[in-house]
């Protein structure tokens, strides 16, 4: 009986620990959808990418990498005296339950140093770089269509 007991005992522990362990390395929950890019011609060196992101808790997009394209920036579009401007973001607030989009207009991310056209139909992998409330990094890879 006393055998049986403290099996019971290091099998509740063992399940404890676990799902401690799993809820601290649990990344959060993001959406990434509707992701697009549009298409270049031959000699064009930039491009801009658009999607929208919903999390269930506030996280930081610190940035966004892809094998294929040597240089992503994240931007935001202003109007200053009358004048519309674009100025680089180097991070960008996800707040919890909001819906969050990279469109014309306001955020995007800029494309450049690619090699070759981006040509619709084509897909390209993007890593999207986060850190959550408790400053863990995670990231969240996605295939962007291009159109």
């Amino acid at each position: 009986m006393k055998t049986l007991s403290r099996k019971l005992l290091k099998f509740i522990l063992f399940a404890i620990a676990l799902l401690i362990s799993t809820e601290i390395l649990a990344a959060p929950d993001i959406k990434i959808e509707n992701a697009w890019i549009a298409s270049t011609e031959e000699a064009d060196d930039m491009s801009v990418a658009y999607m929208s992101l919903f999390s269930n808790e506030d996280l930081i997009l610190t940035s966004v990498t892809s094998q294929r394209i040597k240089t992503i920036e994240m931007h935001n579009t202003i109007q200053e005296k009358g004048v519309m401007k674009m100025r680089m973001a180097h991070k960008i607030r996800i707040d919890q339950d909001k819906t969050f989009e990279f469109k014309s207009g306001g955020h995007h991310l800029m494309l450049m140093d690619f090699k070759g056209p981006l040509k619709a139909g084509q897909k390209v992998k993007l890593t999207l770089h986060f850190k959550d409330k408790k400053n863990q990094s995670f990231d969240k890879s996605i295939n962007a269509v291009i159109k």
